[in-house]
């Protein structure tokens, strides 16, 4: 799946491996999919950041348990329906992914 992401500078430096892998999935799936989706879906922020701050992030909520940390990992959705849909894809292809919608948090974790 991670093959067939198109180019563009929003997602070429993510290939570190780990989370990101799963980030990189769950992005190309929206861009795919996004006909699907009733309404808007954010992708997360982490893929705007440079390679150092990427590793940065990951290493600073490694062992965190504040979940606002984890906010540039979120996948985020106007509507639930929405939402369950990327989630049960996520599910499918064995994706660890981070989501919320209208302020409801969900870790698959």
């Amino acid at each position: 799946m991670v093959n067939s992401l198109p180019t563009g500078p929003t997602h070429l430096r993510l290939f570190f491996g780990g989370p990101i892998d799963n980030i990189v999935a769950g992005v190309a799936w929206l861009r795919q999919n996004a006909g699907l989706l009733r309404g808007k879906a954010v992708e997360p922020s982490i893929q705007n950041m440079d390679t150092t701050e990427q590793q940065e992030l990951l290493e600073r909520i490694r062992f965190s348990n504040d979940e606002e940390e984890k906010y540039p990992l979120l996948f985020t959705f106007d509507f639930q329906e929405d939402m369950e849909v990327f989630l049960n894809m996520a599910a499918e292809e064995d994706l660890r992914v981070n989501a919320m919608f209208l302020g409801r948090w969900v870790d698959t974790h």
